[in-house]
């Protein structure tokens, strides 16, 4: 079990409600936020992740000390960076190649960085870390079992890592620490293991490839 009761997510999509299911599954509390308000949400949550609470996006962080963004990258001009201001953000978001994505992204992206990178600049006073974004929302909602499932934790800080590392374990996924931010672009679309089931061993080949 974690050390914390309560996580926040930025987007009720497919992702964001499988990870709000997983979440209650294991024990936390879930606030949920996205363009719509909780009284829009009300009845798409009640279908898709019913202990899930619905909140304002600028009050997704009250409380939490971890936020997992899942929205479209198309979409990351809507949320505010004050809204995770000193908070783990956990980026699980992914880039799509017909996608069309904000001027500032694709420039950083055409500069060589990693997206997760590029969102960390965006969202400075928050601490990103790269996780989830591999994992498919029919892998969250799977019985746990007996076999080993990986996920990757990728952050330029430890301590921020270790935490989200507690969150991937509560959720029923061994953790695969990577080196740092970077790294996460070797869980991006396009790799192995992206929505591949895949075992620690297999996920830390990957990062040293």
């Amino acid at each position: 079990m974690s050390s914390f009761d309560r996580i926040g997510i930025l987007g009720a999509g497919r992702a964001g409600t499988a990870f709000a299911r997983a979440a209650a599954r294991a024990g936390l509390d879930v606030q949920i936020a996205s363009t719509r308000t909780p009284r829009q949400m009300r009845y798409h949550l009640l279908q898709y992740a019913p202990q899930a609470k619905a909140v304002l996006a600028e009050d997704i962080a009250d409380g939490v000390e971890i936020v997992i963004l899942a929205v479209p990258q198309e979409d990351l001009d809507e949320v505010d960076p004050d809204w995770v201001a000193n908070r783990i953000l956990v980026d699980a978001t992914n880039r799509w190649e017909d996608e069309p994505l904000p001027t500032w992204f694709e420039e950083r992206l055409a500069a060589g960085l990693s997206s997760s990178e590029v969102i960390a600049e965006r969202f400075v006073d928050a601490t990103v870390v790269k996780a989830l974004n591999h994992i498919s929302h029919w892998a969250m909602d799977a019985p746990r079992s007996d076999e080993d499932r990986a996920a990757v934790v990728a952050s330029d800080n430890t301590e921020a890592s270790a935490r989200v590392a507690e969150l991937v374990s509560a959720l029923g996924f061994v953790p695969v620490v990577a080196d740092d931010l970077a790294a996460g672009r070797h869980t991006e679309p396009g790799t192995p293991y992206f929505n591949v089931a895949a075992t620690s061993e297999q996920l830390t080949r990957q990062l040293l490839s």
